[in-house]
């Protein structure tokens, strides 16, 4: 589906606040329906939450605050994860490695 521009958007929902609001409807699920299987459910449960913020929040303004403090917070928690990753309490079994020094030729396996 071809996206609007935003001109295009604004004017739309100008005229028709409901047909704006069927077109994003659909602009999303088109946008989810192009993203890997795997992905999908999480999306959908991504928006569900996020149209759920929309009609609570009062007005646009608070929405959007709302919808950006969710965004800050997950890009806070891969942060975390990225600088300091969860260590198993106990190694589940014992792991051996080979060490390759890549300046030398790689020798046979002993």
């Amino acid at each position: 589906m071809d996206v609007p521009t935003f001109d295009e958007l604004r004017d739309l929902l100008q005229r028709d606040p409901e047909g704006f609001e069927s077109l994003r409807a659909a602009l999303i699920d088109d946008c989810i329906r192009g993203s890997p299987r795997r992905n999908q459910r999480r999306l959908r449960g991504l928006q569900f939450v996020i149209d759920a913020r929309r009609r609570v929040a009062g007005s646009p303004v608070k929405a959007l605050l709302d919808i950006q403090v969710m965004m800050y917070d997950s890009l806070l928690a891969l942060q975390q994860a990225l600088l300091d990753p969860p260590r198993p309490s106990e190694p589940s079994a014992p792991t051996s490695a080979r060490i390759l020094n890549f300046r030398e030729p790689l020798s046979p396996k002993r």
